[in-house]
């Protein structure tokens, strides 16, 4: 026969599984307090969860470009052959961010796996494999990545204004006069001068995209986890693309996806940690960049 003082901890205990004040975690580690996070003044952390149209979770990251106590960096895996094809190796982007000192981060650009000499065959996603990366990659006047046709960026350029656009060439920056302190790519751009660029699609998967308002004064980093089915089954481009137009912007970019969508945030204990739930079964895919947030 339970005691009263039984009931009383089982009913406390069963509490604090539903209540966000007991700062109870699920079981991707990923705490469910939004307090728990450590971001300065200037920055918003927002986790969105919704049933309709689908079970959706989203992740929304809000920066304040006033603030003078904010920076970015784009963060790049070492580059594991010097001359050779090879631009960076992955790592784990959280690793990518605590190199920098990041309070946090997101995966950016896509990339193509290089053929292993050892044995003539491309690996698979892992830590120190060579990789080569698609689009425009920058960071302290150094080229990582030349810009490339089809991939958009984001860059901040000498007077500190943030751009989105697609730069197609080398030659285009020399062109056009473009310096940027750093740079990162995506896919496309979805969002222009608030105008959806994409169609619909019934194509949905894990996403991360960022945007600029119209104003240019807020900066937004998007991550939506997908494939996985009951919790959060993914976007297309297009309501990736209204989700930013919801956030306030008028410029958005599409970055890589999938199982690499992931965000990083400072929690109160200093620990970068996943505020996502990435999607690869096998756990945190490895990724050559990260674009991190620092703070001054």
């Amino acid at each position: 026969m339970p005691t009263r003082i039984t009931i009383l901890i089982l009913a406390t205990i069963l509490s604090c599984w539903h209540l966000p004040s007991c700062l109870a975690q699920d079981d991707s580690g990923v705490p469910s307090n939004l307090e728990q996070w450590k971001l300065p003044e200037g920055v918003r952390y927002e986790h969105k969860v919704r049933q309709e149209p689908r079970p959706l979770h989203i992740h929304v990251l809000e920066m304040d470009l006033s603030s003078s106590n904010l920076a970015f960096a784009v963060i790049p895996g070492d580059d594991p052959d010097g001359d050779g094809p090879a631009e960076v190796a992955l790592e784990h982007p959280r690793e990518l961010a605590k190199r920098a000192g990041a309070i946090a981060a997101i995966n950016t650009a896509a990339w193509a796996m290089l053929t292993d000499p050892a044995t003539g065959k491309k690996p698979g996603y892992s830590i120190g494999k060579a990789a080569d990366v698609s689009g425009w990659v920058a960071q302290s006047g150094r080229l990582i990545s030349p810009p490339q046709s089809g991939y958009w960026s984001v860059w901040l350029d000498n007077s500190n204004q943030l751009n989105m656009g697609m730069i197609a060439s080398e030659k285009e920056l020399l062109e056009k006069g473009i310096q940027a302190k750093w740079a990162v790519s995506g896919f496309r751009g979805i969002l222009k001068d608030a105008k959806v660029l994409v169609e619909p699609s019934q194509v949905r998967h894990p996403r991360t995209a960022v945007g600029l308002s119209q104003d240019s004064k807020k900066f937004v980093w998007i991550v939506v986890d997908g494939r996985q089915k009951g919790y959060s089954e993914g976007v297309s481009e297009e309501e990736l693309a209204n989700l930013l137009l919801e956030s306030g912007c008028s410029e958005g970019i599409n970055l890589d996806g999938g199982g690499s969508s992931s965000m990083w945030i400072l929690n109160n204990k200093s620990e970068l940690t996943a505020a996502n739930r990435p999607s690869d079964p096998t756990g945190v895919r490895p990724v050559p960049v990260v674009l991190g947030l620092l703070q001054q």
